[in-house]
Order: structure tokens, then sequence, then C-alpha cells
């Protein structure tokens, strides 16, 4: 069906639609070139069937007598296709409004033509049972054309799925997460001055500017470097409090005296720490000295005798203030 539109409508183009007619007075020239321009959009199997056929009218009537029971074929197809088309049947508006065209394309090729006013009351009367209130308010908007309705129903469609997404985002209730920039300029700007008025700020020098020096030009790059150290700095202190979290794991409770956690997050019962608090009234803690051998320890105390065999004490002279 749509190769004879497109050749019609070529054929019209060129100024060659009365050479398909039955009865027509064109030239031998025009002739030739409707049928060469019919044999070259053939099938190759045709072309070779019709290879003897040089009058395009001829052609074109053989080529009608073959396949022009397409039509009767075709409609009653068509027909039941319209009769299966459901609004309920289709996620997408979009969806619905595609093979709503096509069916009724078909059916207006076949002959039959379907009006605005059947196309809405098939959408009308195709809405899920779960729309009723809806599909009474699209009634009572009173549309005329199916492009009104089917505009309608796009933006809703968008409206529903944008309302979802929302939903969808975060429980309800909960906060938003804040964004990516919110801390850093929060802490950024701390301590500096990146007010618009009069002032000396950090840097020396009067005015507006954002950075040091007389200039008051912001400088981008001292900028990053300060925002580098102060993540750094936030780095290393997150680091060292999870280090501290993990150190001596083994050490015991001071409250209930198991291992393995921290008092702050002590989770025995009242009454139980209450007894083990009890055994170790009366109980002295015992401090044990350990001396450990360390070959790098410099403080080693060294006599004379320590260096010679021959070591002979000398009589002790006491200070009598004379020479």
């Amino acid at each position: 069906m749509s190769w004879v539109i497109d050749i019609e409508i070529h054929l019209e183009s060129m100024g060659l639609t009365e050479t398909i007619k039955e009865i027509n007075s064109t030239s031998s020239q025009d002739k030739a070139k409707a049928t060469i321009f019919i044999r070259r959009h053939l099938d190759e199997s045709l072309k070779c069937e019709y290879l003897t056929v040089r009058d395009p009218s001829a052609l074109w009537k053989n080529l009608k007598e073959r396949f022009d029971h397409q039509k009767e074929v075709v409609l009653p197809a068509t027909r039941d296709e319209w009769n299966a088309l459901r609004f309920q049947d289709f996620k997408k508006v979009s969806d619905y409004n595609s093979a709503m065209f096509r069916i009724v394309s078909q059916l207006k090729f076949c002959g039959v033509d379907i009006t605005d006013e059947e196309m809405l009351e098939k959408t009308y009367s195709t809405f899920h049972a779960s729309n009723i209130t809806l599909q009474q308010q699209y009634r009572l908007r009173g549309f005329k054309k199916y492009s009104e309705l089917i505009s309608s129903l796009l933006v809703a469609e968008k409206n529903n799925e944008l309302l979802i997404k929302n939903h969808q985002s975060r429980p309800t209730g909960s906060a938003a997460f804040p964004e990516a920039n919110a801390a850093f300029s929060k802490n950024y700007g701390r301590g500096y001055n990146y007010g618009r008025g009069r002032g000396r700020g950090r840097g020396r020098g009067r005015g507006r500017g954002r950075g040091r020096g007389r200039s008051g030009f912001y400088n981008p790059s001292q900028n990053n470097a300060i925002h580098k150290k102060h993540h750094v700095e936030r780095h290393e202190k997150g680091k060292d409090v999870r280090e501290s979290s993990l150190r001596n794991p083994e050490d015991s409770c001071y409250k209930c005296g198991s291992k393995g956690h921290w008092s702050r997050v002590c989770r025995t019962p009242e009454h139980l720490c209450k007894l083990y608090k009890a055994s170790l009234k009366g109980k002295e803690k015992e401090v044990n000295f350990t001396e450990h051998d360390d070959p790098m320890d410099d403080s080693t105390h060294l006599d004379a005798s320590d260096f010679t065999d021959d070591f002979v004490d000398l009589p002790i002279h006491h200070d009598t203030g004379d020479n």
C-alpha cells in the first residue's frame, strides 16, 4: 500500500500522472520515463515477469489486478485491531497514540473513515477501571479533537512521573541531603573576610577584594591551597579518631570488667555493673616492675674499673683550705 502511494506521488511530481491512466494522450517520451521509473522500484522477480510490458498504463493495470485485493485482505484484520484497541493496555500514552494513528491510517486507506468523536469515545471507554473518576473528569472537559485529549494525557503523565520520582527520592519526613559544597562553604569562610564592605580582612591594605595584598584581587591558587590544607587536616583528624577507637581492643571495661568494648558503649545491665564494682573494693592494684634490656639505651652506668684490671684506689684528701 505504501509503495502504491509513493509511486503515485513521484509520478505526479514529475508530471507523469496521465501515463498510468488507461486513456491518455501522452507522448512516447513521457511513457518511457514513467516505465523506467516504475521498473526501477519493482522487485527483481516482478521485473522478469513483466519484462515485455513497455506501456506504463498496461504495467500499472497488471500490477493493480494482481495486488489490488490487499485492501480486502487488510481491512478485516485492521477492524479487529480497532475493536481490540484499549487505552489501559499501554504503559505510555505515546505508545497508545502511535497504535491509534497506525490503525486509523490503514482503515482510511481501505475506505473506512474514523472521526475524532469515535477516537475520543474509544479512548474514554477503554480507561482502566480504577480511573473511573479521572475518565469522567476528562469527559466533562468537553474535548472536540482527539489531539487535545492526547496533549492533556501526555502532560498529566509527565507530572505523575515527576511526583513519583520526588516521592521515592527519600523517606517521608526526612530531611534532604546537603549539597556537596555546603560544608565546604561553611568551613572555608571561617576566619576570612569575604564581605563586600570596606575592611582589612587578613591581607594588608584596604580594598574590597578577597585575597591578600593591596590589589584586592581574588587569588584562586592561594584559596585552593588553603582549601587543600583544611581538607588534609580534617582527614588526619578523622584518621586519628578512628585509630584511637581501635586502639587496645583487649582492655577491660571499667564498668563491667568485660573485654572487647569501651565503657562508653557498654550495654551490661546496671545491677551486674554494681556487683562488679563491689567485688573490686578492698583489693589493691599490683604494680610489677619489669626491666627491659634495651641495646640502644645510652644511659648505662660505667665505672673506671670496667676499663682496667690494675685500678688502685687513691687516698682521698680532704680540703683544708691550704694549697
